[in-house]
C-alpha cells in the first residue's frame, strides 16, 4: 500500500501525449530473411538492459518518443560508445508528424523516424536534455546529425512472436501503448498485473523501448525499458504479457525496427555482448556496495538509539 502511494506521488505528473494516429498501411513490413537466424529465441528469458544506453528520467515534459528513441538509436553500431540526443529525436519528430505546427506537447515515433532519415540525429552534447521545451540547441548540431542517420524502418507484425525475439537479439526496438493508470504502480519487479491493468481506466499513450522477454509462469511477456528514472519498477524496466501489449499497442500493427547503415555482423554482436557481461558484473557489484551501505546505516543507527537508551536511564 505504501509502495503504491509512492508510485503515485513520483509518477502522477509524468506526461503521456503520444497520440494515436491510424495505422498506415503503407509501412514497410520486416520480412524474416531479413534477419538472421538463432537458435536463442528458444531462450527463457533474454535482455539488452545492459546493451543500451542507460535509463533517464524525461522529467516533466512529453518527451518519451525522444527518450526511447535515444535508447533504440544508441543501441545500434551508428551510435556506438556515444549516446544520441533525446531531444533532438523529439523536437525533429513534431516536425515530420502529421499535426501542425510545433506548439504542443507529445509527437509519435513515425514523425522521429521520418527525421531520423531525412535530417539524422545528433549526439547529445551537441543538444543536451533538459527538463524544458526550450531547451537549447549547441552550434554543430545539424552537421553532426548529419552523420548519423537510418536508411528506413520497418514494423514487426505483433502476432510474431519469433521474429521479433530474433531482432531482439541484434538491437532494441520501439513502439508505444495505451497507459492505464495501473502502469503507475508497476512493482519493484517490474511485472504489470495484465487483469488490474485492464480494469483501469486510461492515462495517455507512451512511447518506449523493448528490450527483450521473458517467460513467466509459462507465459512470454515482453521486456520494457522506459524513462522515469531507474526508481520506475525493475531499475528502470517493466514486463507486459504479450497479450496486453498486442492489445494496448497504438499507432502501428507491431514494433519498428531501425534499419541503419552500420549493420551489426557475428564479430561485433560478440563484442558488444561482452560489454553488457561487464556492465553487468558492474550493476551487480554496486548493488551489493549499496546492500553493504545500507546495513552498515542501519546498524549504526540501531547503535546511537543502544546508547542514547543506556545513557538516558
Amino acid at each position: 500500500m505504501i509502495d503504491r502511494l509512492i508510485n503515485k506521488i513520483l509518477y502522477k505528473n509524468k506526461v503521456l501525449d503520444v497520440p494515436e494516429t491510424p495505422i498506415d498501411e503503407r509501412d514497410w513490413e520486416l520480412k524474416p530473411e531479413m534477419i538472421a537466424n538463432s537458435e536463442n529465441i528458444n531462450l527463457q528469458e533474454f535482455s539488452r538492459r545492459y546493451l543500451t544506453p542507460p535509463v533517464k528520467n524525461q522529467g516533466g515534459i512529453g518527451s518519451c518518443v525522444g527518450h526511447s528513441g535515444r535508447v533504440v538509436y544508441g543501441d545500434t553500431l551508428d551510435f556506438d560508445g556515444k549516446e544520441p540526443s533525446a531531444m533532438w529525436i523529439y523536437k525533429k519528430g513534431k516536425i515530420h508528424d502529421p499535426f501542425p505546427g510545433e506548439d504542443y506537447s507529445g509527437t509519435t515515433i513515425k514523425g522521429a523516424c521520418r527525421g531520423l532519415i531525412k535530417e539524422g540525429c545528433c549526439e547529445e552534447k551537441f543538444w543536451p536534455y533538459l527538463d524544458d521545451e526550450d531547451a537549447p540547441m549547441l552550434e554543430g548540431a545539424a552537421e553532426n546529425a548529419a552523420q548519423h542517420k537510418i536508411d528506413s524502418y520497418y514494423v514487426i507484425p505483433k502476432q510474431n512472436h519469433d521474429l521479433i525475439k530474433k531482432t531482439l537479439l541484434q538491437e532494441t526496438l520501439w513502439t508505444s501503448i495505451k497507459v492505464n493508470y495501473e502502469f503507475y504502480y508497476t512493482p519493484k519487479s517490474g511485472i504489470v498485473n495484465t487483469e488490474k491493468y485492464l480494469a483501469s481506466s486510461s492515462a495517455g499513450g507512451h512511447a518506449i523501448a523493448m528490450t527483450g522477454w521473458k517467460i513467466i509462469e509459462g507465459e512470454l511477456y515482453w521486456e520494457f525499458q522506459n524513462s522515469w528514472g531507474k526508481s520506475f519498477g525493475n531499475d528502470g524496466f517493466f514486463y507486459l504479457e504479450s497479450s496486453l501489449y498486442e492489445q494496448i499497442l497504438i499507432n502501428n500493427s507491431g514494433p519498428i525496427y531501425l534499419n541503419t547503415k552500420a549493420e551489426a555482423n557475428a564479430e561485433e554482436l560478440e563484442r558488444k555482448r561482452k560489454q553488457a557481461e561487464e556492465r553487468q558484473k558492474q550493476d551487480e557489484q554496486n548493488k551489493k556496495q549499496r546492500t553493504k551501505s545500507k546495513l552498515i546505516a542501519a546498524g549504526m543507527i540501531g547503535l546511537m538509539s543502544l546508547i542514547t537508551f543506556l545513557l538516558s536511564r
